[in-house]
């Protein structure tokens, strides 16, 4: 029998590109996660709102409404593939332990994408009416 090994985060990055070619694919996936975010919020609460930016991110990305570098929303994307992944490096069945990889890879890719979240926040403010 073959053994499933954890997703790593440069794989979550390798399936990214389908999604970064597909915007209407990765609306879905943002969705997907979205819901599974609200259900398991206490757990997230550190890296909460990075997530949900991510989420409008991605969601005006794919809509045409929103440029982001693509090196950028591919990050972004494989982190919240990693996020929907439930066998990664500590499974999510895992209790207590379970979502603090998640939050791990989501801290990373925001840090990593600060300047494009700041600008991003901008434009959010921006185009708010």
């Amino acid at each position: 029998m073959k053994r499933k090994t954890p997703l790593t985060f440069e794989q979550a990055t390798f399936k990214a590109v389908s999604y970064e070619r597909q915007k209407e694919k990765a609306s879905r996936l943002v969705e997907t996660a979205f819901r599974k975010s609200g259900r398991h919020f206490e757990p997230l609460l550190a890296s909460w709102e990075s997530l949900q930016i991510f989420f409008r991110m991605i969601r005006a990305w794919s809509a045409g409404r929103y440029c982001v570098p693509t090196n950028s929303i591919l990050t972004m994307i494989a982190g919240v593939i990693y996020f929907l992944s439930t066998f990664d490096a500590i499974p999510d069945f895992i209790p207590v332990i379970g979502f603090a990889d998640d939050a791990g890879v989501i801290f990373c890719v925001a840090k990593a994408n600060l300047t494009e979240i700041s600008k991003f926040r901008k434009w959010e403010m921006d185009n708010s009416a």
